[in-house]
């Protein structure tokens, strides 16, 4: 790596419902700086925005870091699991970045990956993501990764925040039908002032509603002994950690028995409770820990690698 040439690393961490970046000079030794932009999971927002998404995070950095010559860039992507989305997204973002003659190497990845590196630097392990959506991800001992979940939205996210929204709306609708009631009747009118069935449909479908946005109401339903909310949450957890299961009878003993969890439910003490109660019957001799590095750093250290390698897009 020749640091007599301006570079710059900048990793990013693009969720559904926000995107972090970190930049840093390759050599510098204070903190990095970091922004924070709208989420561009590629599935929900689609090719197009994402790039403008990540476009205009890293031009408002480059202001920030005057006359870099050479850009690494990662970005780990929400939705973006394809290795053909992945390319053709590095090629797309080194070519609206690479003006002005610099050099610009990119690498998109899925952003359990990056969660991976931040958790275990490259070594063996499982890192579970549970946020807006979910996946499964393990790197085996001679370093091939293997991937569980990830399926979207309308397929999978099983333990998500969309998929926890999602069924707290249905047992309001239950409710309001007839069924099981529940306090989540009164915490949707609330909050969002929704309470009559013309309403709840007209916010999402018509105006297509971030369902995800009423996750936190079920998890503090839950944990204050709804016992509808309480079934869900148990019950999306269940169905993510069969996934891990799944994952790990086709792996057998070929990854290390330790295991991350990331993504933005970690934040809730009550979900990460449920979650590694149900973690430790089914694998008692691993070890399970919330992970305590940010999924960006994982980026950040993945464009730091690609920099020391001159790998990337190539126009």
């Amino acid at each position: 790596m020749d640091y007599s040439v301006p570079s710059l690393l900048i990793g990013l961490d693009v969720g559904g419902s926000s995107t972090e970046l970190l930049a840093l000079r390759p050599q510098a030794q204070n903190s990095p700086f970091r922004l924070v932009g709208p989420g561009a999971n590629l599935q929900r927002v689609g090719f197009g925005q994402t790039v403008v998404v990540l476009q205009e995070l890293i031009e408002q950095t480059l202001r920030h870091f005057p006359g870099v010559s050479v850009l690494s860039v990662c970005a780990g992507i929400a939705g973006c699991g394809r290795s053909k989305d992945q390319e053709l997204l590095s090629r797309r973002l080194q070519q609206v970045l690479g003006d002005g003659g610099r050099t610009v190497l990119v690498r998109v990845v899925h952003d359990a990956e990056i969660a991976l590196e931040a958790a275990f630097e490259g070594a063996s392990g499982v890192v579970v993501v549970a946020g807006t959506g979910s996946v499964i991800l393990a790197r085996t001992r001679r370093g091939q990764i293997e991937v569980a979940g990830g399926w979207g939205y309308l397929l999978g996210d099983e333990g998500s925040g969309f998929a926890i929204a999602r069924a707290g709306l249905q047992a309001v609708a239950q409710a309001l039908d007839g069924g099981p009631d529940t306090r989540l009747r009164a915490m949707l009118a609330e909050r969002f002032q929704l309470c009559a069935r013309d309403a709840i449909i007209h916010r999402v479908y018509q105006e297509r509603w971030s369902l995800q946005e009423f996750a936190p109401l079920v998890l503090e339903a839950a944990r204050t002994g709804d016992p509808v909310a309480q079934r869900i949450v148990e019950d999306q957890i269940t169905q993510l950690v069969a996934q891990v299961g799944w994952l790990l009878d086709r792996l057998g003993d070929t990854v290390a028995p330790r295991m991350a969890l990331a993504g933005g439910l970690m934040n809730e003490p009550f979900y990460v409770a449920q979650l590694r109660r149900q973690l430790a019957m089914r694998w008692p001799d691993w070890s399970i820990e919330v992970q305590q590095r940010r999924p960006v750093e994982g980026a950040l250290r993945l464009a730091r690698r690609q920099l020391a390698s001159g790998v990337g897009s190539e126009p």
